[in-house]
């Protein structure tokens, strides 16, 4: 069994419910991800000194994994914590995903050059076959 990283905003609702939903999803089939979740949106500013042990501690735990599933809401695309962790996931050549969860909003100009896996975020599938 492999392990994901999910990326996440833990403010939005749709998304903690979507988490929710991945995690019941992970529970009930063998053949699913071990997941993990981060918040997009750590408690320290991205170009603080405090930043660079959760940095430091992010790039530990990419490289750990097999692959980051980007999940985009309303405010990712303002985050320079998640175009950091896409270009993290890049240069550790693992599996970039994405799932859009409401179609307005904003995709960060970060998954578009790294061309992600975009994933049908209903689709259990997705994740247990094939993907990663």
């Amino acid at each position: 069994m492999s392990k994901i990283i999910v990326n996440y905003q833990e403010t939005d609702p749709l998304a903690h419910s979507f988490r929710v939903q991945l995690s019941d999803w992970s529970a009930a089939s063998w053949d699913f991800p071990a997941l993990s979740f981060h918040d997009q949106q750590p408690a320290v500013a991205f170009d603080s000194r405090q930043a660079r042990p959760v940095k430091r501690q992010l790039r530990r735990e990419i490289k750990a994994t097999q692959g980051v599933l980007v999940v985009i809401s309303r405010e990712t695309w303002q985050s320079e914590w998640v175009n950091w962790e896409i270009n993290t996931v890049v240069q550790q050549d693992k599996q970039l995903l994405a799932v859009k969860l409401d179609a307005t909003s904003i995709t960060p100009l970060a998954l578009f050059e790294a061309d992600p896996l975009w994933i049908n975020s209903f689709d259990p599938h997705a994740l247990a076959q094939g993907s990663i």
